[in-house]
């Protein structure tokens, strides 16, 4: 190759490996402040709905609440005071008056426009405090007498005492031993306070496990029966599958004395801490939708109680029509009246896609709303979201915490959703159905010779439901049904049961 056929190559080579610019075009979607509010508040509850509309009503001065007629309360806005609307006699502005310094001295300059939840606006169903927590019902029990059993000094005592008392689980059983707790308060009279702890209410807290929670609080009743006790201590499974035959030939004892042992088991209580709050709030549902039965059918209505309708305050237009651009009160206004009229619409957008997805599932499910959990058909986001338009992404973010009251009763919209069990029609069935053909076999087997998993996966078949052996054993666990073992050796128990009650 000559000089200039090289040169010629190392150019177009060059020429390939540098920098070069292009033009093109492409689809991407902004995410303008409207459209990341509008996503929010189409994820948000019903609950958290409120607190987000109610800090907007105490941020934005142009927005009106309509809580049917009544206003709720607090200070009066502007056009409250010298409204279109005002009674007759109150005042009119003075041509003088400077909004835009009223508006500074209402300090709504500083009011945050984020997506924080604020104090719930006057109107809003307030909601109850909660109860006392183990703990605290705990903490209130200890006297003078208890403290000076554990230490001289009170003040140590008590902290000792406290210790116990953090280390209870949610069922008020113990979850580090003596020793430990006493390496954690760094005192030597742990057990003391373990003890004091024991004769708190309710009965049986501070034991180690079930067991002596059982003891406990048989003997805090004044229970003296070595049986009871003993039958605790060591046969208690028998106790949870009611085997007193099984306890009376193990142990020896005659089998009403064992029955009675059995019913004063029966009335103590196995989680003595249960009961109490765990210290989170207790939330209350509101459905979004409520489904109701017609002469027609079945139509679906948007609740929209303890939710105010919101507008745009037309005394703040004529306000802002009285400004010129550039004022400080123009612009003020004009921002506020931009972000009122997004959240208007981000609300409405809301009420619509829950709306819509609604009356979408209801038309799928017409068999459930009058026949049960049993005729729940399945369903999937996408077929929602391809029905009515939107991408299934919407549907996830709409369903999320919202609740529809149903004649069947209050549902989570996502519990419509899931996939289904094939099937013969090719349609598929619902998990809830399942259940229910499984319930029905065993309901109708020999309870002598209860239906294994195997036989009930054939009878499924048979059914036109297709299931593998050990997808029938997680619904049937789902199902509390217990297994073929149990379910014949509970049989063989009550047939025994029922020929000695027939001997005597």
């Amino acid at each position: 190759m000559t000089i200039l056929g090289l040169l010629w190559y190392h150019t177009c080579i060059m020429a390939r490996q540098g920098l070069e610019l292009h033009i093109e075009q492409k689809q991407a979607l902004a995410l303008t402040p409207q459209l990341l509010q509008a996503i929010k508040v189409l994820a948000m509850t019903r609950t958290e709905l409120g607190d987000y509309v109610a800090a907007e009503l105490e941020g934005n001065p142009v927005l009106e609440a309509d809580w049917d007629g009544e206003q709720p309360g607090g200070e009066s806005a502007p056009d409250e005071e010298f409204g279109v609307d005002a009674p007759i006699g109150t005042p009119a502005p003075p041509e003088d008056f400077d909004w835009a310094e009223y508006l500074k001295e209402k300090e709504y300059d500083d009011v945050s426009y984020g997506y924080g939840y604020g104090a719930p606006a006057e109107g809003f169903a307030e909601r109850p405090g909660l109860g006392p927590t183990l703990r605290e019902h705990l903490l209130e029990q200890i006297s003078d007498g208890d403290l000076r059993r554990v230490h001289r000094d009170p003040a140590r005592a008590y902290e000792i005492v406290e210790a116990v008392i953090e280390s209870l689980d949610e069922n008020g059983f113990l979850t580090q031993t003596a020793a430990e707790t006493a390496a954690a308060a760094g005192a030597a009279e742990a057990e003391a306070a373990i003890r004091a702890v024991r004769g708190f209410e309710p009965a049986g807290v501070a034991a180690a496990d079930v067991r002596e929670a059982l003891v406990l609080q048989y003997e805090r009743a004044g229970g003296d029966d070595p049986l009871v006790k003993e039958i605790i201590e060591t046969r208690l499974a028998d106790v949870a599958a009611r085997s007193a035959a099984a306890v009376s030939r193990s142990l020896g004892r005659k089998r009403p004395d064992v029955e009675r042992a059995f019913e004063a088991i029966a009335a103590l209580n196995p989680k003595p801490g249960r009961g109490f709050q765990d210290g989170a709030e207790t939330h209350y549902i509101t459905p979004d939708i409520i489904i109701e039965k017609t002469n027609e059918g079945y139509e679906a209505r948007v609740n929209s109680e303890n939710l105010p309708s919101l507008t745009v305050s037309p005394y703040y237009r004529k306000v802002l029509a009285e400004t010129r651009k550039g004022d400080e009160a123009h612009d003020f206004l004009t921002e506020r009246l931009n972000a009122a009229s997004a959240l208007i619409k981000s609300l409405e957008r809301r009420r619509q896609t829950v709306y819509n997805i609604t009356t979408a599932i209801l038309r799928r499910q017409y068999a459930f709303m009058d026949e049960g959990k049993a005729f729940l058909k399945p369903m999937t986001l996408k077929q929602v979201a391809d029905e009515i338009g939107v991408h299934e992404s919407t549907v996830s973010r709409a369903v999320r915490g919202k609740y529809v009251q149903t004649p069947r009763g209050v549902i989570e919209l996502k519990a419509f959703f899931g996939s289904g069990v094939r099937s013969t029609d090719g349609e598929g069935i619902s998990a809830q159905r399942v259940k229910a053909l499984i319930k029905g076999f065993v309901a109708a087997e020999d309870r002598r010779a209860p239906l294994s998993d195997l036989e009930l996966a054939d009878a499924l078949e048979k059914s036109g439901v297709f299931l593998s052996r050990r997808t029938v054993a997680k619904y049937r666990g789902e199902a509390e049904i217990p297994s073929s073992a149990k379910r014949a050796k509970r049989a063989t128990g009550e047939t025994l049961r029922k020929g000695e009650r027939n001997g005597k």
